[in-house]
């Protein structure tokens, strides 16, 4: 029993030492983005045109490419996008229907752990910013496009089932506003929930120098 206990040691302890340096990473996702626009709401309300109640939020789809620069830390650059559809009620008893779709890049860091409670769980936590262009337009009010600066914040964890593959659950909250004129800005970021497929790609072998005479 001491002799299996030590080797469990021991093999979490090479796991912890080997960490993600040198390793690549693509993962790909999918989910559902909630966009709370309590702010919007009440101004849009103010104004006579009420938002309809309805689902707050739509799918949201990510690639992420990450390369491990130490044993816990890794750059990475995501791309994302998403879209939601918001329904205003007219004072005509009509209603016009906006689609807000939010498209763009984040640059960052993600802190991430090896064989953590178990062999393969890979919990992580990520900071990013970059561009987003924000679109929202209907048949009657085709507004600007914008881009914008958005700040994110991720917190995840991968289940590494293999040496090349894992599957992984994230949450992420971006910060992210814009404007629907001539209301009132709006929340076009939000907190995204995802799940995705990851592919990780390992260093190329290390080899011995070999010099002639030693």
């Amino acid at each position: 029993m001491r002799q299996l206990l030590l080797g469990v040691l021991l093999l979490s302890s090479t796991a912890f030492a080997e960490g993600i340096d040198g390793w690549g990473r693509i993962s790909l996702g999918a989910g559902f983005r909630w966009v709370p626009n309590w702010h919007f709401i009440g101004r849009a309300a103010q104004a006579g045109t009420p938002v309809i109640p309805g689902l707050s939020g739509g799918p949201q789809l990510q690639a992420s490419f990450g390369y491990g620069v130490s044993s816990a830390f890794e750059l990475s650059i995501d791309m994302l996008g998403g879209f939601e559809t918001i329904t205003l009620s007219l004072p005509d008893d009509q209603r016009e229907e906006y689609l807000s779709g939010a498209y763009g890049v984040q640059l960052g860091g993600r802190l991430t752990s090896t064989d953590v409670f178990f062999k393969g769980f890979m919990p992580y936590l990520a900071v990013q910013a970059g561009p987003i262009l924000s679109s929202i337009t209907s048949p009657r009010n085709t507004q600007p496009e914008r881009v914008l600066l958005a700040f994110s914040l991720s917190a995840g964890a991968t289940y590494r089932f293999s040496d090349r593959y894992g599957i992984s659950l994230e949450a992420r909250y971006i910060n992210a506003r814009s404007v629907l004129s001539p209301i009132s800005g709006i929340n076009v970021g939000g907190v995204a929930f995802s799940l995705g497929f990851t592919i990780f790609f390992p260093p190329p072998p290390k080899r011995d120098l070999d010099v002639p005479g030693f």
